[in-house]
């Protein structure tokens, strides 16, 4: 059956902003008086919604906070971080082109909240690329959990055969997986073995669209 819709994630997919959601974590964290590295937000938090980032600090930290305060507090750094430093991850402006002008529908889904894809978007100018825009935040779970996937599909008004997803984390790479949804990860460790049973597995996009490009002149 042939694909008709792409799905992208946005951070790490569409936008260049883990290191900034390091940063809003660990910023967040100092006022507190705790502190986190790099490798615990990749390995803690990587993938997850935001009030789960949150909750997943409080327990680690042992922090005697309400998480929605510190929730509140990532929030508005990262929001600021992404207006003042946030920058497209190479090739997405190549690869929107490149599906829309294939006729596809485009769609994005992710654990961010609305604020944060208003802020991404109206940093990279994207609106105007996506058919459907879904946030895991007004799911009861965020990914792994795949409700986000299942949305997406149901305002798609598209079967999971018909749709392909891009993602960057093994939680956003779970998720898709338990909506059925074929997968492509987008990684510099895409070829760790828990990405085996991804669609295809690339550092960059411009590789995968290289292979569609490839693909393509061949059939003609």
């Amino acid at each position: 059956m042939s694909i008709q819709a792409v799905i992208f994630d946005m951070d790490g997919v569409i936008i260049d902003s883990e290191s900034l959601w390091r940063r809003a974590q660990i910023e967040a964290l100092a006022r507190w008086g705790a502190t986190a590295s790099d490798e615990e937000c990749e390995r803690l938090t990587k993938g997850k919604r935001l009030d789960d980032i949150a909750r997943t600090w409080c327990q680690y930290c042992q922090l005697d906070l309400a998480p929605q305060r510190l929730e509140e507090a990532i929030l508005q750094r990262i929001t600021g971080l992404i207006a003042a430093e946030g920058e497209a991850m190479r090739g997405v402006h190549e690869a929107l082109r490149y599906f829309r002008h294939a006729g596809y529908k485009i769609a994005l889904a992710t654990s961010s909240s609305r604020q944060v894809i208003s802020a991404v978007l109206n940093k990279l100018s994207l609106w105007h690329y996506f058919d459907v825009i879904s946030s895991a935040d007004d799911e009861a779970q965020g990914k792994p959990h795949p409700a986000v996937y299942l949305t997406t599909l149901r305002k798609l008004n598209l079967d999971a055969s018909r749709c392909l997803v891009i993602e960057d984390s093994f939680n956003g790479f779970s998720a898709a997986r338990a909506a059925g949804i074929a997968t492509v990860i987008i990684a510099e460790d895409s070829q760790h073995a828990r990405f085996q049973a991804a669609a295809g597995r690339y550092q960059a996009l411009p590789e995968l669209l290289e292979t569609l490009t490839a693909a393509a002149e061949a059939v003609e």
